[in-house]
């Protein structure tokens, strides 16, 4: 199920060639350059020379001289927090000599922020930094992932090398050719309700022959942990060195094909289909021209005919057809609840989305075996998501009534904060300042910790001189 967010926030985005042209003109003409950002230090906020609108978090390697040429990657986050994937993976950046960028503008349910912003950083970045446009790489979580890829598709002239997509998969209504061979390495959590999405991008990747790595970790939908993006920064290095845009280091060819090795080996033992394939997949395609694959292509091509490699798959796409179907009809009734007039009809709804919703959380919770029990958790994750997502559809849309609806119907199935401060934004929107504070106090009571998400939330800057704001904030930093 691909959720509605993110075909609302990026389906009309079109980052033209002409606009990045212009942005490397300005580049090119020598525009005024502010002091560049400390190496091995992250900085929050970067102004952008070209639109001082725009900023994006940085992080430079140490190493960092303008003498050499670096490798970079633009990254995106659903809610415009670039120093959240710059912290993140900053210490892999390092390891590998890689400038990490991420823009502060770029966002869900923002078609023209998220086109500034990825367009500005990509200029400032070109004015300020020595990069190397053979290296250059997107990566992006869930709606900030679809934004990844719509950059690297979308601008021929950037020549994007490779794409690294957390929790979702390609830009709304695009998919690729055969003629398409850059690297797309893709990582979802067990939990995530995107999880089918990623496997039917990883079988249809397979069937056209393209470059891809996917990894599974254990979590929900999310920024994957620092050692998977280290897979994938890896996994990048070696594409590169295949295709000579980066020197080939012997030592690290040798380690990184012994442990592809292992993954196999251990695949082999645990008679696991699917994970032999992908190492196979992986030492075949990654390695060739770099070393000896014949062995592992002789495997390759005897496990993709074999009977278990058609069970497993037909039992993986079970689960995936399960999902649909538990979501399917839930779904349905947040997309007609906005829309329903009538109180009673509209309590009816709510309280029959509820019940189903409980279910499979309580499903989730207790069922087995651990596969059905991941299922049943993917389902209800995007189901109350697609509730969320409903709602914020309403807010931008200045829908306020139907917007606090889904808010207050998700937060009353999950005791999370989010629906809590959601709830808030929409009071401040109706100016309601009373029961917008009230809406805090609730989130903070659920779990809210973090006083800068308050502080950075656009939404809430009309209580920002509020004494009763100022008070929240000082009781949030002392704890």
């Amino acid at each position: 199920m691909r959720l509605r967010t993110v075909s609302v926030a990026l389906s009309s985005i079109s980052i033209s060639v002409l606009i990045f042209a212009l942005a490397l003109r300005v580049a090119a003409q020598g525009a005024a350059t502010p002091a560049s950002p400390v190496p091995g230090a992250v900085s929050d906020h970067i102004p952008c020379a070209v639109d001082s609108t725009q900023s994006y978090a940085i992080y430079l390697p140490s190493t960092y001289t303008p003498s050499k040429r670096w490798p970079i990657i633009y990254a995106f986050d659903p809610e415009a927090k670039g120093r959240v994937p710059v912290n993140i993976y900053k210490e892999v950046a390092e390891k590998y000599g890689y400038i990490i960028a991420g823009s502060n503008n770029s966002r869900n349910f923002s078609a023209t922020e998220s086109s500034k912003g990825a367009t500005a950083m990509w200029a400032d970045t070109h004015i300020r930094l020595s990069l190397d446009e053979r290296r250059t790489y997107t990566t992006g979580f869930s709606g900030g992932a679809r934004m990844a890829g719509l950059v690297a598709t979308g601008c021929r002239q950037c020549q994007i090398a490779g794409v690294i997509a957390h929790g979702a998969g390609y830009p709304s209504n695009r998919s690729p050719s055969e003629k398409d061979q850059m690297s797309y390495f893709l990582a979802v959590g067990d939990r995530d309700f995107n999880w089918p999405e990623i496997i039917g991008i990883r079988r249809e990747r397979e069937d056209l022959g393209l470059p891809y790595r996917v990894r599974v970790f254990q979590g929900g939908h999310r920024w994957a942990p620092a050692e998977v993006f280290e897979d994938a920064i890896e996994w990048m290095q070696l594409k590169a060195m295949q295709s000579g845009s980066l020197v080939h280091d012997g030592q690290f060819l040798e380690s990184l094909y012994r442990r592809r090795e292992a993954e196999a080996g251990d695949a082999e033992k645990r008679s696991d289909a699917i994970a032999e394939l992908n190492a196979y997949r992986s030492l075949v395609s990654d390695f060739s021209g770099l070393e000896d694959v014949s062995e592992y292509e002789k495997k390759l091509t005897a496990l993709k005919t074999s009977p278990r490699l058609k069970e497993a798959l037909k039992k993986e796409q079970g689960q995936i057809t399960t999902q649909a179907e538990l979501t399917g009809e839930i779904s349905s009734k947040l997309d007609a609840l906005a829309d329903t007039e009538n109180d009673d009809q509209r309590n009816t709804v709510s309280a029959a989305v509820s019940e189903q919703m409980r279910r499979l959380k309580d499903y989730g919770a207790h069922s087995k075996p651990e596969a059905q029990r991941l299922v049943f958790l993917r389902a209800y994750s995007a189901v109350w998501v697609h509730g969320i997502e409903a709602g914020q559809a309403e807010f931008e849309s200045r829908h306020f009534e139907r917007a606090e609806l889904y808010f207050r119907l998700m937060g009353d199935i999950d005791d999370d904060p989010w629906p809590a401060l959601l709830l808030a934004e929409t009071s401040t929107a109706r100016g309601k300042k009373k029961q917008a504070f009230k809406d805090l106090r609730e989130a903070i009571r659920r779990g809210l910790k973090n006083p800068e998400i308050l502080e950075e939330d656009p939404n809430l800057r009309p209580l920002e001189a509020d004494p009763e704001f100022k008070k929240l904030l000082v009781e949030l930093k002392s704890k």
